[in-house]
C-alpha cells in the first residue's frame, strides 16, 4: 500500500470513528429506540348460538377470533360469516370479547 493509501484508508477510518460517536451521543437513550414493535390490529373471539331452522331445541356453538375496529364491527364479520358457513341455522345470539396484545417483536433475541 502507497503512503497516500495509507493516508485516505486512515482518513476514512477516523471520519467513521468520530461519526459514530457523534450519532451516538446525538440518539438519545438508544435501548428505547432498539429492535421493533408491531401494531397489532384489535381482534375480538366472538361467540355464538345458532339455532337449527324449523326446530326449537338444535342449537350449536360457534366461534371466531375476528380482527376489527370494534365489537359490533367484529359482531356484523361474525353474522355474515355463519350465514355463509351455516345456512341450515340461524344466530339467535353473540357475545364479543376483545383478545389481549400477545406481545411485541424484538430483533435482539
Amino acid at each position: 500500500m502507497t503512503h497516500a493509501g495509507f493516508k485516505a484508508l486512515l482518513a476514512v477510518t477516523l471520519f467513521a470513528a468520530v461519526s459514530s460517536v457523534v450519532l451516538a451521543e446525538g440518539s438519545g437513550n438508544r435501548g428505547e429506540r432498539t429492535g421493533w414493535h408491531v401494531h397489532q390490529p384489535t381482534r375480538f373471539m366472538v361467540s355464538g348460538v345458532l339455532r337449527k331452522n324449523g326446530t326449537t331445541d338444535v342449537i350449536k356453538p360457534i366461534q371466531a377470533i375476528i380482527a376489527a375496529d370494534t365489537d359490533d364491527s367484529a359482531i356484523r364479520m361474525f353474522e355474515k360469516t355463519a350465514r355463509h358457513d351455516y345456512p341450515a341455522y340461524s344466530l339467535i345470539a353473540t357475545l364479543a370479547s376483545p383478545v389481549p396484545a400477545a406481545g411485541n417483536c424484538e430483533n435482539a433475541i
